[in-house]
């Protein structure tokens, strides 16, 4: 086969660029590396040179009859790759063309290390213990005992008095408890504080009521009126004599509905001894020492009266007819009238029950009747 010649002759078949590594890289070629082919400026390919007009071939080529394989071809062989040897026994008119300008431009951005590294090798976590268990989330904190304890004991006070003073005390202590532990029942401790406070506060001033105002009203009416007059009750009470001024304006042998409550007898009801009455008027006592002011201790002149009043009674009322509940008593006047000249002390007869008639007129008849 001929190759054609002229204007339409193919050029030169390109070489490809040696690999990385080639020991038969042409001088002058740019050292390959790992960046790849699109990220490198290459210089322009050059301009392929004008080639001589060679003969047109023979019509009928005579081939020699040595050679086997045919005459060799008279035409200039292609141009070989630069920086390798051109074919031996051809005559061509090929020229060597000076070596490739070395690549121009700025180096890549980046230069990645030609040796080639293995990854890294993954990191795990060290190796904990066994998870833990799943749990529920935690509930709403508990209510504190004591705040529960302190409202119902509070609620105790309405029936037993000591309650609400308790629950009182219990509220404050679980608020001061909620305060540090963070448990719930703040509200109840509040209620059973309140609760005890003002039932507290209702029976301590009924106390006060229940002992003022009995004092208050025995200051004001008092057992001894403006003229000396006390009751029985606390005529029993006195350790000191009161002041009072004895009556002399009965008699004996006058009855008395009742016996006189008062010192100086000013509460003395006179009736008709034929009437049913308790007391009786037997005699008046001439009085030789006055009575002591102190009723707690002994009093000879008061024992005297009183043996003498004992003795007319028996003398004017036989012993027998009398009944159980009898008894002699005296009224004498204050100290303070013994030293204005009273010397004249009562001497009466009091039965129970009321009696009718008269002991010094004889007529004493005993018991049955009710005084008026």
């Amino acid at each position: 086969m001929t190759t054609p010649t002229g204007p339409d002759a193919p050029g030169p078949t390109p070489t490809p660029a040696p690999t990385s590594g080639s020991p038969f890289a042409p001088a002058g070629w740019p050292a390959t590396s790992s960046v790849p082919p699109e990220d490198i400026a290459w210089p322009p390919a050059p301009a392929q040179p004008a080639y001589a007009a060679q003969a047109p071939y023979p019509t009928q080529p005579v081939q020699p009859a040595s050679s086997p394989y045919g005459p060799p071809s008279t035409h200039a062989p292609q141009s070989p790759t630069p920086g390798w040897p051109g074919p031996t026994g051809y005559a061509s008119a090929w020229e060597p063309q000076a070596p490739l300008p070395a690549p121009t431009g700025t180096a890549p951005a980046w230069a990645p290390d030609p040796t080639p590294t293995s990854p890294a090798a993954p990191t795990y976590p060290a190796p904990g213990g066994y998870a833990q268990p799943w749990s529920p989330p935690p509930g709403p904190p508990p209510t504190d005992p004591l705040a529960v304890a302190s409202l119902v004991t509070s609620c105790t006070g309405l029936l037993i008095v000591l309650g609400a003073p308790v629950g009182l005390g219990l509220g404050i202590a679980a608020l001061r408890r909620i305060r540090r532990t963070g448990a719930s029942g703040r509200g109840l401790a509040l209620a059973g504080t309140w609760i005890g406070a003002v039932l507290t506060g209702v029976f301590t001033l009924g106390l006060v009521a229940a002992v003022v105002i009995p004092v208050a009203l025995n200051a004001q009416d008092g057992t001894t009126t403006s003229t000396g007059t006390s009751d029985e009750e606390q005529w029993a009470q006195d350790t000191t004599m009161p002041p009072f001024e004895l009556s002399l304006d009965l008699a004996p042998g006058q009855c008395l509905a009742t016996a006189p409550e008062a010192y100086d007898m000013s509460d003395a009801a006179v009736v008709d001894c034929g009437a049913a009455h308790e007391t009786e008027v037997l005699e008046m006592l001439a009085m030789s020492a006055p009575v002591l002011e102190d009723l707690t201790a002994p009093d000879a002149g008061y024992t005297e009266l009183l043996d003498r009043c004992e003795q007319a009674v028996a003398t004017a009322v036989d012993p027998a007819v009398l009944p159980v509940e009898s008894y002699a008593d005296v009224y004498y006047p204050h100290p303070s009238q013994w030293e204005g000249g009273g010397r004249t002390a009562y001497c009466v007869l009091t039965t129970f029950p009321a009696a009718t008639g008269s002991a010094v007129a004889g007529t004493f008849a005993a018991g049955g009747g009710t005084s008026a």
